[in-house]
């Protein structure tokens, strides 16, 4: 669906219009159509753009439909849209679902690609990951439109032995060809094991001591060697020990957990978020 186009010309956008709703066409040119939307979606939707100030985003909507569909909507801490036309902080610091949000450290460079480094940048996920009980069940997503020439993406620690790093690119400094790091020694994900073209969505599943990585048509699980005990409140682009800062382009940033996520969950997950990779 590369170079599609979607125009929706004078749009009413009350939920009592939008019985079908236009999201595209497939592989054979068929339109798509989604006959409803639910009362649900349509609320955090319209919360969501009330907060964030945005313009009303049709392929939101239908990604937020299609995670309150499969009850993921429930299991989602964290849902952060970074890509818009103007470099306004307020359209990509909320969550779209529920009420968690990012705070900055020197405002990122914002464009319709998604969130890129501009200087010592850092934002925050101000939700507190407890690793050891609540969120040892821990989805994350990342969507990168530019996957970064160097630098940490995503970080986070309570201690600065015991790292949890997303670099996409592989080659952070100290990472040694690293994508993915969870906690010490072994626990990685290399560019050796995943050679494909380095955007795209990433969607990594922690269950305690078992880590599954899933990016574009790749899917590798291990285990760990133990697991992650350490509390931690992620930061994007940035990282708190390593001033390594991505020069990658990051569109989006979610984060699923509670203990009865399921491995359906996750590929599920992973399946709506490509769906809308290039639509978002």
């Amino acid at each position: 669906m590369s170079g599609l186009a979607i125009k929706v010309a004078n749009v009413d956008w009350s939920k009592n219009n939008l019985g079908a709703v236009n999201y595209g066409s497939d592989n054979n040119g068929n339109i798509n159509t989604i006959s409803t939307v639910t009362e649900k979606a349509y609320a955090i939707y319209k919360d969501y753009i009330t907060k964030s100030e945005r313009q009303d985003s049709q392929c939101l909507l239908l990604l937020i439909n299609d995670l309150v569909k499969e009850g993921l909507d429930q299991k989602c801490k964290g849902l952060f849209y970074l890509s818009s036309k103007h470099p306004n902080i307020n359209h990509i610091k909320y969550s779209v679902i529920g009420n968690n949000n990012l705070d900055s450290y020197n405002d990122p460079e914002i464009s319709v690609n998604g969130i890129k480094a501009n200087n010592n940048v850092s934002l925050y996920d101000h939700y507190e990951y407890d690793m050891k009980n609540v969120d040892s069940n821990l989805c994350l997503v990342f969507l990168m439109s530019q996957a970064s020439t160097r630098g940490l993406e995503w970080g986070g620690e309570d201690t600065s032995d015991y790292v949890h790093s997303f670099a996409s690119a592989g080659d952070a400094d100290w990472h040694d060809g690293v994508i993915f790091r969870w906690g010490k020694k072994d626990n990685t994900i290399s560019k050796g094991q995943d050679n494909q073209k380095n955007d795209g969505v990433y969607v990594i599943h922690i269950n305690k001591d078992l880590l599954v990585y899933k990016h574009k048509t790749l899917t590798i699980t291990k285990k760990l060697s133990q697991q992650s005990t350490a509390k931690f409140c992620p930061r994007l682009m940035g990282y708190r020990t390593i001033q390594d800062n991505s020069r990658g382009t990051m569109k989006l940033y979610a984060t699923f957990s509670r203990e009865d996520l399921t491995t359906t969950d996750v590929n599920k997950i992973h399946e709506i978020f490509t769906k809308y990779e290039r639509l978002l």
